[in-house]
């Protein structure tokens, strides 16, 4: 199989922690027998858009296509993810867009995990964020398929326990759920539907000033009866 490791880090290769633990992920996949590429963002001359653009990132986007599962790496900067890790958030919306248009998700089948380099606050933040995001591109999120390295430098890195363990744990459990994706398919029985969250689709949502009524006032919840299909008896 075939996994590719996406390195955030603002710093080049020889300087960077975030790559260090990406290269230990890398050789972790490839013990198991599976082909794993690291892509550094910062090395491609690339544009931060939300649109479909032709250049140096986006034949590295088109490879998640043909991957069975991917991993956002980056490192913690004032407790968020780096710039290039949310350039590639962004530079997927076409896919998001295209996928909601014609009702099926290219990323269904497909495992993702998140690696997080840093010392102090912000490893959950980030990955619940980098979570929220693949969820609704389609992606599968395996179990413990969260690597968290507070650990300093490439020899410190590598010699950290608690490291190891969780590269074994990602690098394990994104190898084995992809296998169960890849035999049992559940992409082809699944609901490829996909909406922006400024519809209504949800059913429920807050009253603002935009779609207060004499009823409903701002700040209260209006469910959406026709969307939940609670108007059919």
């Amino acid at each position: 199989m075939k996994f590719i490791i996406y390195n955030g880090s603002l710093k080049a290769d020889a300087e960077s922690n975030t790559f260090t633990v990406c290269k230990m992920t890398q050789l972790a996949f490839e013990k198991l027998g599976h082909e794993c590429e690291i892509v550094t963002l910062r090395e491609l001359n690339y544009e931060g858009a939300t649109a479909d653009v032709d250049d140096e990132l986006k034949p590295h986007l088109m490879k998640m296509l043909k991957a069975d599962g991917v991993i956002f790496a980056t490192p913690i900067w004032w407790g968020q993810h780096s710039c290039h890790t949310q350039a590639m958030l962004e530079r997927l919306d076409p896919i998001y867009s295209w996928a909601k248009d014609n009702k099926h998700q290219p990323m269904y089948n497909k495992v993702f995990g998140s690696l997080v380099s840093g010392g102090g606050d912000g490893f959950q933040h980030i990955h619940g964020v980098l979570y929220s995001a693949a969820a609704n591109f389609g992606f599968t999120i395996p179990p413990q398929c969260n690597i968290e390295s507070k650990a300093q430098g490439m020899d410190e890195i590598t010699q950290d326990d608690d490291t190891v363990e969780q590269v074994k744990n990602c690098t394990i459990n994104m190898v084995t759920w992809a296998k169960v994706l890849q035999e049992g398919n559940p992409a082809k029985d699944g609901r490829h539907g996909s909406v922006d969250i400024n519809e209504e689709a949800a059913g429920v949502g807050i009253v603002t000033k935009q779609n207060a009524t004499k009823d409903v006032p701002v700040g209260g919840e209006y469910m959406n009866v026709k969307k939940l299909g609670l108007d059919k008896k």
